[in-house]
């Protein structure tokens, strides 16, 4: 890669050369050089778009195979993607790459072929309005007995070329980006009759201009992903959507696996299987993860804000209240019988209130074990104590 670097239209400094070079080749955004940097002109400023060394049998972007984006960049971007759904009350998979994908070749690039690049975390990626499209049309062409015709146009929206009145869809497909490192390759298609489909409109009939064995194949490099784990999240805007939100996932998943998605999907580029849900990388799991984490914290949250208004005998027990619930082992809790006896002399010798007491009194009643000892005689001793603090 540092030999492309090197090609780059950057300042003529030895000074940046040496310090940049390596931090671009190991930690570069590959879509930024890729689309924005781009090395393959020569001094006339033109391209050779097949870009193939034939004596080193290499190719100039060689250096865009294997992995790219980075691994916390990309763990960030999963969990605000997953917050944003489970605020919406959306659902998510993951799907893995069966093989090759293909992604944005239409896009203006000087070889023609173009690759669609997440703008920030220079990876791959698949845009909402492509997966909504693929979905729309395996439930319109494949799958059209799971949802009727009214159905299709309240989840998706109507078709803007037949009709006048705009209607917006109650589904919201977000973009899906890799979860972890994606892996890209250089792939080769070889068009037999590249005359006939430059030239075969407006110069019929010539040896040179019609689909025939004689010409040669025309080796065209493009850039494709190899292996990569995508997170597909959808939300409803209304009770409708959502009422049939788990159906459209499930479709959604076959879409995938039957279908595919991207570009050359007819040759078996883009097609994925879902994640197993119980991994670690399962789209349903990570969203039950961190709602529960959500969960959590807002309950923590309430909690401070209630343990902010206590006086600091209420502050105590609620405290000790939280430790015994803890676990339900008797030898756990027995590890707070001294604390126990403590509160318990204070509480009688000190200045708590009536309410205080009978509230700590019903703490070890129903939580500890403070009374349940082998000894009878102080068994009966701590039963007493617990009377007075009722009285």
């Amino acid at each position: 890669m540092a030999d492309y670097l090197q090609r780059l239209p950057l300042y003529e400094s030895r000074q940046h050369t040496d310090q940049h070079i390596h931090v671009l080749s190991t930690h570069s955004n590959k879509g930024l050089l890729f689309e924005r940097l781009f090395g393959g002109y020569d001094l006339d400023w033109k391209v050779d778009k097949l870009l193939y060394d034939k004596a080193k049998q290499t190719h100039p972007l060689d250096w865009l195979s294997g992995t790219c984006g980075d691994v916390r960049a990309l763990e960030i971007a999963r969990e605000k993607q997953l917050a944003l759904t489970s605020a919406l009350h959306g659902a998510a998979i993951s799907c893995e790459l069966d093989w090759h994908m293909v992604t944005g070749t239409g896009e203006a690039h000087p070889l023609e072929n173009g690759f669609r690049w997440h703008h920030t975390l220079g990876v791959p990626y698949l845009p909402g309005s492509s997966i909504k499209g693929m979905l729309r049309a395996w439930l319109t062409t494949w799958a059209n007995d799971v949802f009727s015709d009214d159905e299709i146009v309240t989840l998706f929206g109507n078709d803007r070329e037949k009709h006048d009145v705009q209607q917006i869809g109650s589904l919201i497909f977000f973009d899906a980006v890799p979860m972890t490192p994606a892996v890209l390759t250089l792939d080769v298609m070889t068009p037999h009759a590249g005359g006939w489909y430059e030239k075969g409109a407006s110069q019929p009939g010539k040896p040179d201009t019609v689909p025939a064995d004689w010409q040669s194949p025309v080796h065209i490099t493009f850039l494709a992903v190899k292996e990569a784990k995508f997170l597909f999240t959808v939300a409803a805007r209304d009770d409708k959507g959502q009422q049939q939100l788990a159906k459209v996932m499930a479709q959604l998943a076959d879409a995938l696996a039957m279908l595919g998605i991207g570009a050359k999907t007819a040759i078996g580029y883009g097609v994925m299987h879902k994640i197993d849900p119980r991994s670690p990388l399962g789209g349903e799991r990570l969203l039950t993860e961190l709602q529960n984490k959500r969960r959590q914290q807002q309950a923590e949250r309430k909690q401070r804000l209630e343990r902010a208004t206590m006086s600091p005998n209420q502050l105590a027990l609620s405290v000790l209240a939280e430790q015994l619930t803890k676990h339900d082992d008797k030898q756990y809790k027995e590890g707070f019988n001294a604390k126990i006896t403590d509160l318990v002399n204070t509480a009688l010798t000190g200045d708590w209130t009536p309410a205080e007491r009978l509230a700590l009194a019903t703490c070890i009643t129903e939580l500890s074990v403070w009374t349940q000892i082998s000894k009878k005689d102080k068994a009966r001793e701590r039963k007493a104590l617990v009377a007075q603090l009722k009285e």
